[in-house]
């Protein structure tokens, strides 16, 4: 008797423990669920809030280049930038609305740093100093555009990353011109195009 009552209780231990570990995977598939319907797909909307913040970016360094640069080709390629940086956060906008979140239109605090520090640089080195900044960028960019065009799922995202990447790349090789006319060291472009993905690195040695 005393066997039976002891088998019983240990099978209402394990009916209960099975009970809550079904309740637990439901809970989680629940808020799994909500998370991707609610907030919509985390890898998107990673992607779309780096492009808005770079967007940002570029568009403060670009108002600084063109108040402070005294260099021509400088202020021109700065104002030709914040143009297309302009347009291109617009362009981000409907996709944002589409995985239910809102841009933000602050560089972010990493970024803010380089501006900061750009702002601070003597009339002498601007010209270097920004070219310098702009051609990593545009290198981050581009490494940021290539992985988003091949792990990307949602059709409008993956295609806006494809179709942006001829133009970064076009607008790299403007960047290493503009950073050779204005004194940039070759060595230094080069340490900074040795980060582009490998089926770039042509881009690297033209």
């Amino acid at each position: 008797m005393k066997t039976r009552r002891n088998s019983g209780t240990r099978l209402a231990r394990v009916l209960k423990t099975g009970t809550a570990l079904g309740a637990m995977i439901f809970a989680g598939s629940g808020l799994q669920a909500q998370v991707g319907g609610f907030f919509g797909p985390i890898q998107e909307i990673g992607f779309l809030q780096d492009a808005a913040r770079t967007d940002q970016t570029e568009i403060a360094l670009a108002n600084i280049a063109e108040a402070k640069s005294q260099n021509t080709t400088v202020k021109e390629w700065a104002r030709t930038q914040r143009i297309n940086h302009q347009e291109d956060f617009a362009q981000l906008q409907p996709m944002a609305q589409a995985v239910g979140i809102s841009l933000g239109t602050s560089p972010g605090w990493l970024n803010q740093r380089e501006i900061n520090r750009l702002q601070t640089a003597s009339a002498a080195d601007f010209d270097k100093e920004y070219s310098r900044v702009m051609l990593k960028e545009q290198v981050k960019c581009i490494k940021r555009f290539e992985k988003a065009a091949s792990e990307i799922a949602q059709q409008d995202v993956k295609q806006y990353a494809l179709n942006s990447l001829p133009a970064l790349r076009s607008q790299l090789r403007q960047e290493e011109d503009t950073a050779s006319s204005v004194g940039v060291e070759k060595s230094t472009i080069s340490s900074i195009l040795q980060h582009l993905p490998s089926e770039d690195q042509g881009l690297a040695n033209r």
